[in-house]
Parts: C-alpha cells; sequence; structure tokens
C-alpha cells in the first residue's frame, strides 16, 4: 500500500510516497523533469514487498510546493533529497532515477558518497553540451514562455512511444508542475555539464538506457566504465512501459553489492 506524507524541504514542503518495509537498503525513486512522483508507482508497488522504498515529489512538481527562491536547479533539488533522507531516517540508499532526476542523482551522489550504496538511472539525459547553442537557447526560451506547458507536452509526446496510456499520463503530469519550475527545470538543464558529477561516482552504478539515447553524447560514453545495458521495445518512461523489466533490473543491480 503507498502512502503519501508531507516533509519539510529546504525550499518548501515536499510529498514523499512510501511503501515497504525490512532492514534491507532502501530505494529512493526520483522523476523526470516535468514529471511526478507517480511515474514509479508499478515499479515501488513491485518492490515494496521485499524493502523501503520512497519516491519524491521534486519541488514545484506534483503534490510538491514551489520553491520559495526560485531555485529548480540540480544542486537545489539535489538539496531535497538529503531533506527526504533526512525526514525517512535513512542514512544509506540506493538512489534510482530517470531522465532528468539522474541529474539530481548524480549531483546528490556527488555531495554525499556516502549515502549512496548505489545509483541506478534509467535513460538519462544526454550531454546537452552535444546539442548547438541555438537549439539549447530556444529551449530555454520556450519553456519560459506563456506556451510553455504546451512546448513541454509536445516534446513529450514525441518521445514517449506507442502507448497511449503512457502517453496520457505523462502529458497529464505535465500539468501538476509549475510555470516556474518548467522554466527553471529547462535552464538546468540547457546549462548543464555533466562530468564533474559523473566522474565523481566511485561506487556501484548501472544505466538502462533506451536506443534512442544511445548516442556520441550519451552518460556511457562518458563514462564508459560504469556497466549499461541497451533496453527496447519502450518509450523514454521504461518504468511505466516494462515496469517488470526495470524492477528486475533493479533487484539484480542490488544483489550485487547488497550483503545477503
Amino acid at each position: 500500500m503507498l502512502s503519501l506524507r508531507k516533509v519539510a524541504g529546504p525550499q518548501g514542503e515536499l510529498a514523499v510516497t512510501e511503501a515497504g518495509n525490512g532492514d534491507a537498503l532502501p530505494l529512493l525513486f526520483l522523476h523526470a523533469d516535468s514529471g511526478r512522483a507517480g511515474q514509479w508507482r508499478e515499479v515501488q508497488t513491485e518492490l515494496a514487498p521485499e524493502r523501503r522504498t520512497a519516491a519524491l515529489d521534486f519541488r514545484g512538481s506534483g503534490e510538491s510546493a514551489p520553491a520559495r527562491d526560485g531555485d529548480y536547479t540540480y544542486a537545489g533539488r539535489a538539496g531535497d533529497v538529503t531533506a527526504v533522507l533526512d525526514a525517512l531516517g535513512w542514512e544509506r540508499c540506493v538512489l534510482v532515477a530517470h531522465s532528468g532526476g539522474g541529474a539530481v542523482a548524480l549531483e546528490f551522489a556527488a555531495r554525499a558518497q556516502s549515502r549512496v550504496a548505489g545509483l541506478l538511472l534509467v535513460d538519462p539525459p544526454a550531454d546537452p553540451r552535444g546539442l548547438p547553442a541555438k537549439v539549447r537557447d530556444g529551449f530555454v526560451r520556450d519553456l519560459a514562455g506563456p506556451q510553455s506547458l504546451q512546448v513541454q507536452q509536445d516534446y513529450y509526446r514525441s518521445i514517449a512511444g506507442d502507448k497511449a496510456e503512457t502517453r496520457a499520463r505523462v502529458l497529464a503530469d505535465c500539468e501538476a508542475v509549475s510555470a516556474e519550475a518548467r522554466a527553471g527545470i529547462g535552464q538546468a538543464l540547457a546549462t548543464w555539464d555533466p562530468e564533474p558529477a559523473l566522474q565523481a561516482r566511485s561506487g556501484s552504478a548501472l544505466i538502462l538506457v533506451t536506443p534512442p539515447n544511445d548516442t556520441e553524447h550519451a552518460l556511457h560514453r562518458l563514462r564508459p566504465d560504469i556497466p549499461h545495458r541497451i533496453v527496447g521495445g519502450a518509450g523514454h518512461w521504461l518504468q511505466i512501459d516494462q515496469p517488470m523489466v526495470v524492477a528486475q533490473a533493479i533487484r539484480s543491480f542490488v544483489s550485487g553489492f547488497e550483503p545477503a
């Protein structure tokens, strides 16, 4: 049974969906930019009988309050992760992060290595420095403009894959994100240099990638020593399209370093 609670964050109240119990390493799920914790619902429900799990709504997304100071950087959102772990009383966890949430996870892991037993990234963003500056500038401008919701939904429609149910769910989740957050998130991605945080990761890690994101600018090209796995037959939201595949990948990953 999933349950929602609110915890104090550094810039406003944060919504956290919890499930599970036990002494095994807990799992903290981070959602995509302009998403919400519910995008992990199926995977969280599958794994909760085995261990404690929690999924966070980032500031300005889902049921969480917008940031009082307007900070939607990856470093700012990493502060949300710290607040949630502290509120849950978790000294260490396995971070499982999708898309732009992967950038937050990398930032947090670089700052708090001892708290991250393992890091599993699901279709994380490629290095935006591989895009022409004009494209990145246009992305920032459009997500800060009056049609930002439509811009975000149009893009997500194009990468959500063939399942109508997934598309509808992802597009609806965009509507639960504040306009200020959408603009800040766009700025954060466009100006992101992934290498410092990516290179700082020294512990267990795994990257799941869809074929369209297996490009020369993908994170697993920047850190080829981090294991990666190509997963086909799904859109960008792997955990919604193929929750059992993702859940089993998490089980297998954690079994590689968790004490028996």
